[in-house]
Order: C-alpha cells, then sequence, then structure tokens
C-alpha cells in the first residue's frame, strides 16, 4: 500500500463514527494493495472494477449505489477516483463533494487539466496537501484559490519509541548491527530520485566513506535499471534492495533516512520517519519544505543533485550529535501533521454544509 491509501485508512480509523457512517470505495480491485485487511471492521467496503476511464456500466452502478446509499458525502483522492467518483457524484446529487489533490502533478495532460477545471465548479472544496501543491494547481487549472483548503498530509504518531526495536529487525532482515543504515522507501520510479541516491553512494565510496549501508524499500518500474546501476558501479556491497516493508520496520533501522525526490506532495514516508527520531536527508520540494526546516530538523539539498546528497550524507555519518539533533527536532515538528487535525478538517467542512 503506498502513502495514500495508509492515509485514507488512517483518517477512516479517527472518523467520528458517532456523526458519520462510514464507506470506503474503490474504483478498481484491491489485491495488490491488500486494503481490505486494514479497514475497521465497522466501515463499509464497495469494490468497483472499471476497466478503464470510460467503463459506462461500472459508471452507472456506481452513480446507482450513491442514489441507493442515500450518500451525503463523498471525498476523493487521486485522479481517477477524483474524475470518476465526482461525476457519479454529480449526476447523484450527492450534496457535498470534496476532492483531494497530494502531489505536485507537472505532467497531467490537457484534457486532465480541463477536467479538473469542469468539475471543481461541482466540488466544495479541493483539499491540497501542501501550500506549494495549492500554488501549482491553482495556477496549473487556472481555479481560484478561494476553492481549496489546505490538509496536510497527516499520520497516526505511532512510531516514537520504534528505535528500541533496532537489533531485533536487523536480525530479521540478517543485517549487521554494527552499520550505520540510510534507508529510503517509496515506489522505485523517476520522482523518486533513487537514481541520484546511488550515484551519491559511488561518490562516497570513491572518497573513502565506509561503515554504512544503504536500503531502498519500494517496488516500481526502475527496479531493473537501478539494479543495474548499482551493478555497473560496483556497489552490490553498499546498497542493498529490499522490496516492500511494514513501515514499522523500515523506520527501527533508519538510522539515516532520506526522501530524495525530485517533487513531492507531502511524503507520508517523510512524516514517519518524523515520528521514528530518524535524522533526515531530503531534496528541498514542496512539501518537504514544509515540513522541516534546513539545518535544525533536517539536511536539505537540490532536487537531483548527488554530490549534495553525498556531503549531506558524510555529514550525518561524521556527526552523532547533529543526527540527535536533527531528530529531535523533526520529532517536535511531526505534531503539525497528526491524523486527528487532517480528519477534523474533513470533518468540519461536511458539518458546515449540513448545518445549512
Amino acid at each position: 500500500m503506498g502513502g495514500a491509501e495508509n492515509m485514507l485508512v488512517e483518517q477512516v480509523r479517527f472518523m467520528n463514527k458517532k456523526l458519520f457512517d462510514l464507506c470506503i470505495v474503490t474504483i478498481l480491485p484491491n489485491q495488490s494493495t491488500n486494503i481490505f485487511h486494514k479497514i475497521p471492521q465497522e466501515v463499509k467496503f464497495i469494490q468497483f472494477h472499471f476497466s478503464s476511464l470510460f467503463d459506462l456500466k461500472e459508471l452507472y452502478k456506481l452513480w446507482a449505489f450513491l442514489r441507493k446509499e442515500k450518500i451525503y458525502a463523498v471525498v476523493t483522492s487521486l485522479f481517477d477516483a477524483n474524475l470518476l467518483v465526482r461525476v457519479a457524484a454529480i449526476l447523484a446529487k450527492v450534496p457535498v463533494i470534496l476532492s483531494s489533490e497530494v502531489n505536485v502533478y507537472e505532467h497531467k495532460k490537457r484534457w486532465q487539466i480541463i477536467a479538473d477545471k469542469i468539475l471543481a465548479r461541482f466540488t466544495k472544496k479541493i483539499l491540497v496537501s501542501s501550500n506549494d501543491v495549492l500554488e501549482f494547481t491553482s495556477r496549473q487549472e487556472s481555479i481560484p484559490k478561494s476553492r481549496f483548503t489546505l490538509n496536510f498530509n497527516a499520520i497516526r504518531l505511532k512510531l516514537g519509541e520504534i528505535k528500541q526495536e533496532r537489533n531485533k529487525v536487523l536480525s530479521k532482515y540478517v543485517l549487521p548491527q554494527e552499520q550505520i543504515y540510510i534507508a529510503t522507501a517509496g515506489s522505485l520510479t523517476p520522482q523518486k530520485g533513487q537514481i541520484y541516491l546511488i550515484d551519491a553512494v559511488y561518490q562516497m565510496k570513491n572518497e573513502g566513506v565506509s561503515g554504512f549501508k544503504v536500503l531502498i524499500f519500494g517496488k516500481g518500474m526502475l527496479k531493473e535499471e537501478l539494479v543495474s546501476q548499482v551493478e555497473k558501479l560496483g556497489l552490490t556491497e553498499e546498497v542493498r534492495f529490499m522490496d516492500i516493508a511494514p513501515i514499522e520496520d523500515i523506520m527501527a533501522i533508519s538510522d539515516i533516512f532520506t526522501l530524495p525526490s525530485l517533487w513531492e506532495g507531502l511524503s507520508i514516508a517523510l512524516l514517519e520517519a518524523m515520528d521514528a527520531h530518524c535524522p533526515i536527508v531530503a531534496t528541498r520540494v514542496s512539501g518537504t519544505n514544509e515540513a522541516l526546516e534546513d539545518e535544525k530538523s533536517a539536511l536539505l539539498v537540490t532536487p537531483g543533485v548527488s554530490s549534495e546528497l553525498a556531503v549531506a550524507f558524510k555529514r550525518m555519518l561524521d556527526d552523532g550529535d547533529l543526527r540527535k539533533r536533527l531528530a529531535l527536532n523533526a520529532k517536535k515538528r511531526v505534531e503539525k501533521f497528526s491524523i486527528e487535525k487532517n480528519v477534523r478538517v474533513i470533518e468540519n467542512l461536511i458539518l458546515q454544509s449540513y448545518a445549512r
């Protein structure tokens, strides 16, 4: 499951069940994300099976479901759901429609921008994960800023003591305890910048830096390319691909957490690293700039510049006091991004409409 799916599960956990009868609707089968087992038992879970964005049969089923259940409000996330569920909700005359923009999508196609702009007219508010996402989306789609509400991506603050499990988790993955582990977690895609992380490791090795290992957690389209890069650069001892793992395991063994992304909204993995007392090296991108302060709660570098990553890692490896100070300050800042605060924004928008 990705960050958006995990946040959805946490949102339904914390919404007021006395005020709201909740239902999670997916437009695609969820065998790969395995979302079902994480949903609270009292929350309904309905799966639709859209074969494409133009599957009118499934769109009719979705419309009929919204009408039959007398749904008062829908909250959508990610483009396909934002499009299909909003269309069905408009046709079903659902009173409150909220959609979400969680990232800076620079490569939206023209028709997607037009669709979003049209649907925005029928949307009570567009929830955005950061101020940068608000500014970018408003400008990209020519939507007035008044149509947006800032609602930071958020997590359940539960990882504060996870470092106590470090040695146990290292044993689980057959990793020696004496090394310092630099970990990253995310889809293996161009956005996440793992190629620059690997280049940084190559620079560090050439400069004689040792005593560390990089762990790359995740799956994705670049897996073979990244593995080939590691092999060609002779980094098979320094870099290990870890596939997908529980977030608790990742944070327990992240002596340094890094997010070398080229762009972001506000990374859930980053917030979890802050909660877990991880010292962080990240890039200066949307969302991250709002969550962390350079030199105070993280070391922030220019996106796509491997040499800056290498310098930041060397500073971290050489200075245990720096790691402790940055981790402590990041932990303090993460309180701003609690799931409870996120949920209150959604609940208040729905209740305001209901009271009218």
